[in-house]
């Protein structure tokens, strides 16, 4: 009886500290996420203006049409490699909410650790 609840206390142990590293993994993710976000956001949305201000007096008409569809492409490709990046953070958090869960439920009873 005695080997069998320090199994079961191993075993919970064991559901506490994974939980712990997926939220901790999970942070860091979401850190990460939101500091690349903003320099992805400044990268894309502020040199394409920022030259079309600073050299309008001396660029043809239709090079506007050019530095447009350049926004318009980096704003796409922008959405697509933040879709990807919050997608894994989302994951992260999932598995972490999960791990949490597992956790506490075995804890309560619920459900025996493996």
């Amino acid at each position: 009886m005695a080997a069998n609840i320090s199994a079961q206390d191993l075993a919970l142990s064991g559901l506490q500290q994974r939980a712990i590293a997926l939220e901790t993994h999970a942070e860091a993710r979401t850190q990460a996420y939101q500091r690349a976000t903003w320099i992805r956001f400044v990268g894309v949305f502020f040199p394409i203006p920022f030259v079309v201000v600073l050299l309008r007096l001396e660029m043809a008409a239709w090079t506007y049409y050019v530095w447009g569809a350049l926004i318009i492409l980096g704003g796409g490709v922008l959405y697509v490699i933040d879709t990807a990046a919050s997608t894994r953070v989302d994951e992260a958090v999932e598995a972490a909410a999960t791990a949490r869960k597992a956790f506490e439920e075995a804890a309560r009873g619920g459900v025996t650790p493996p």
